[in-house]
């Protein structure tokens, strides 16, 4: 009887083991397979029979891990630590989960404990701690990208976005549509949609991808077109809604090809040919030029799990696959590669970052790969970051990450930098009305062709460090040329581009002063001072130009090239429909005589600005106002504030500081200082100015006449020692009109053969120490304003007209 109880008893507990292991094998299959949903479930119904099963829990915490459910992972994790412990690679896989989380010293404190527990993985262990040193180190960084989650992205996996002309393809397991025909779940597989870019800077209007030569587009991606949308370069792949795209999740990728024809057509399906069993091929990008193809395996002759290879256009095929090495691969796993032409962007989840895989991008020295930067802490977060693009000149892209507060398991991102966003309109120089269409030519900028709207407009993102020329051409008018330089301020900034009627604009020449030969390159800038708008135009062989100036206007001219010296007029085109008032203009070479240095006591008043900095110039002491710091050099956007002081820029440490000055007393700058800030510079403040090296260059210190010492032109030492007799006090000799020319604190820096000439020049002593020079002998306003014409031209910016007023002087031009 005993034998028999027993006997049963045995048999009872038999029937009750065998279908718990039964379960615990179909929860491991499913767990081997990369099906984790299935096996949270056969896990979950196990673990209700069995609640302390050590393998169930651990597998379970790691299948949540793999479904990106990181707070579940967590809790399963925490209670096999409380019920059991964790061994060997459990340990490394809960400091990944904390890591996830954003629990960078306890998951810092794990992956320590798994190198001094597994001697054999003690790097790995070690490296990742380091990494969460790092981690903690980027919080807070500034970062130059912003991203924001698209509005297209669903409850599923969205992913794989990549360029096509100015839409976007990428891939989905929505199943809220269907390509026709496909055998597709909306579950397990995913298919091909295309997006356009709305109104609002963000994706709209997606449809499937459709093809008369396909069935259907479904388990394709990530994907790579080639110029000219000729080709298309595809990952076939088993990716599964809701489980992390990670190469340890059971990936089986390899890639084909397409040519398209004009219709837009996928024609045949071309394996590629270095596709191979036993490992995946996958990811592929093709540079801009179409001639490089990148691409993420795990082949077995890389450094570990996938790499970032690259083969290069054979003839119709390409050739064998070249790993690029262990500057940009790892012992973990490098996918998703981008290149913009200059650099190459990656993914990776070993390099030093934030958790998951982090975006990395990789710069060349010597042809081969010497450097990475982690592309901050913005653009990665704790979680998978990758499927990075970017259009550097349109300052948009995208990238695929599965953080928290998405809208799915993978969102697409929008990816910009802090930039200016640049208005052009284009407009009748004669009437300022718009003119449509006109072509915007970004060629000069390594970009194409582009087109105004119909009202004549054009905007785009201008990044930080783009500095070059934009032409803007019409049908029926001369070019135009805007020179567009942003220091991704974010400003929105608009520009009036005026072309004129060929035959409508306005002409000039300029002359060598010397040898009155024309002088070609000379670089015309016309600012009107009104909208504080410019144009520019260049000298030809004939040292000839032509601008397109808005009637009823007056513009501040500025003539410049290297080795003469810099000319500033000011003209007005509300003289009648005159098209010659630019006349010609005589510019000095910059070697006609010796070099002397800038004295104390510089001319402050409008039109000296400094242009520098250049020339490392002797000392200047006191007060000035510093308005901002740049990385480098810019001063036409201060133009405003030279009617307050000086502006010149001072290099320190590599920075450009911007300052207005110098003046001799506190008060003095105090007084700039709330001039300054009423400009709207509210965060500008004086400093002490000692100079020693400064680097200052005047506006108008290389054209005689401005107050400064005229570059390669000493002062006359006959003048220096005894002032000409006719340089009597100012008072009107012959005539009632004088032209006054400028204060110096100096007149021994003054140079009379600039004016000599064209009137009797004059001087008169002011009370703040500074001497007033000016030309008289004018009986009638016309003779005055012809004389100060040609003043302007020898570099008197600041010269008008007065006029002798019951013994006062009044301005009466311009």
């Amino acid at each position: 009887m005993k034998l028999l109880l027993n006997a049963l008893t045995a048999a009872f507990l038999l029937t009750a083991i065998l279908p718990a292991e039964a379960q615990l094998g179909r929860a491991n299959k499913d767990y081997e397979l990369g099906a984790f949903n299935l096996a949270v479930r056969s896990y979950l119904e196990l673990l209700e029979k069995r609640p302390a099963n050590y393998e169930a829990m651990v597998k379970l915490a790691d299948s949540y891990r793999y479904l990106n459910q990181m707070e579940e992972a967590r809790s399963w994790f925490e209670k096999v630590i409380r019920e059991h412990r964790l061994e060997g690679e459990q340990m490394f896989q809960y400091a990944q989960v904390l890591k996830a989380l954003g629990s960078y010293e306890k998951a810092e404190q794990w992956f320590l404990a798994y190198a001094r527990a597994n001697k054999d993985d003690q790097e790995r262990g070690n490296h990742f701690a380091q990494s969460c040193r790092f981690a903690r180190n980027q919080i807070g960084q500034s970062s130059s990208y912003l991203v924001s989650n698209e509005f297209i992205n669903s409850n599923a996996s969205d992913f794989a976005p990549t360029f096509y002309g100015d839409q976007v393809v990428f891939s989905s397991a929505r199943n809220n549509r269907q390509q026709p025909g496909a055998s597709w779940t909306g579950r397990s597989n995913n298919q091909l949609y295309m997006a356009r870019l709305g109104g609002n800077g963000f994706l709209e209007a997606e449809v499937p991808l459709q093809s008369r030569m396909r069935e259907n587009f479904v388990n394709l991606g990530p994907l790579t077109y080639g110029p000219e949308l000729r080709e298309v370069v595809y990952t076939k792949n088993n990716f599964i809604d809701g489980t992390r795209h990670m190469p340890t999740g059971g990936l089986e990728l390899s890639m084909a090809m397409s040519p398209i024809n004009q219709n837009g057509e996928w024609t045949e399906e071309i394996p590629f040919p270095y596709n191979g069993s036993g490992f995946s091929t996958g990811w592929p990008n093709i540079s801009p030029d179409g001639n490089t193809l990148y691409f993420a395996s795990d082949r077995p002759d890389g450094f570990g799990g996938f790499d970032i290879y690259v083969s290069y256009r054979m003839g119709n095929t390409w050739s064998a696959p070249e790993n690029l090495g262990p500057v940009v691969n790892s012992p973990g796993d490098e996918i998703s590669p981008f290149h913009d032409g200059d650099y190459l962007y990656f993914s990776s989840n070993y390099h030093q970052g934030m958790g998951g895989y982090d975006i990395f991008r990789a710069e060349q020295a010597n042809g081969r790969y010497a450097r990475i930067f982690h592309l901050g802490n913005l653009i990665n977060s704790s979680r998978d970051d990758y499927g990075f693009i970017y259009d550097g000149f349109r300052n948009l892209g995208y990238m695929v990450s599965n953080r928290p507060g998405g809208r799915g398991h993978e969102d697409i991102y929008k990816v910009f930098k802090s930039a200016d966003n640049i208005v052009l309109k284009v407009r009748n120089a004669s009437d300022g009305t718009p003119i449509p269409y006109a072509t915007i030519d970004f060629i000069n900028c390594g970009e194409g062709l582009f087109k105004a709207d119909s009202r004549g407009q054009y905007s785009f993102q201008a990044v930080e460090g783009l500095d070059c020329e934009i032409v803007v051409r019409a049908d029926g008018y001369s070019d135009a040329v805007f020179r567009v330089s942003t220091l991704g301020l974010r400003q929105n900034r608009e520009h009036d581009i005026m072309l004129a009627k060929q035959g409508e604009q306005y002409g000039g020449q300029v002359l060598n002063y010397q040898s009155r030969m024309p002088v070609a390159g000379v670089q015309v800038t016309a600012t009107n001072l009104a909208t504080n708008t410019s144009m520019e135009a260049q000298t030809d062989a004939n040292g000839e130009y032509a601008l397109a100036l808005s009637p009823n206007s007056a513009y501040s001219v500025r003539y410049s090239r290297p080795g003469f010296r810099d000319i500033n007029r000011n003209i007005n085109t509300n003289e009648g429909n005159d098209r010659s008032i630019l006349g010609v203009i005589s510019i000095l070479p910059t070697d006609s005589a010796p070099a002397a240095p800038m004295q104390p006591g510089i001319d402050t008043r409008p039109g000296t600005q400094a242009e520098g900095p250049e020339d490392a110039l002797p000392t200047t002491s006191g007060f000035s106002v510093q308005v901002a710091a740049l990385s480098k050099p810019g001063l036409d956007q201060f133009s405003e504030l030279t009617s307050i002081g000086q502006v010149y820029s001072k290099v320190e440490n590599g920075v450009y500081k911007i300052r207005v000055g110098v003046f001799s007393t506190r008060a003095q700058a105090d007084q700039a200082l709330k001039s300054i800030k009423t400009e709207g510079y509210k965060e500008a403040f004086i400093v002490t100015e000692q100079g020693t090296g400064q680097s200052i260059r005047p506006k108008g210190y290389d054209a005689p006449g401005t107050g400064f010492t005229p570059r390669g032109n000493t002062p006359p030492q006959s003048y220096n020692q005894n002032p000409p007799a006719r340089a009597a006090e100012a008072r009107p000799a012959t005539g009632d009109y004088m032209i006054q020319l400028a204060a110096y604190q100096d007149i021994r820096w003054f140079d009379p053969a600039t004016v000599r000439g064209l009137g009797e020049i004059r001087q008169s002593r002011r009370d703040d120490g500074l001497t007033v020079m000016y030309l008289s002998g004018y009986t009638t306003m016309e003779q005055a304003i012809r004389a100060w014409q040609q003043v302007k031209s020898n570099g008197y910016n600041t010269a008008y007209v007065v006029r002798d007023t019951n013994g006062s002087l009044e301005k009466v031009y311009p």
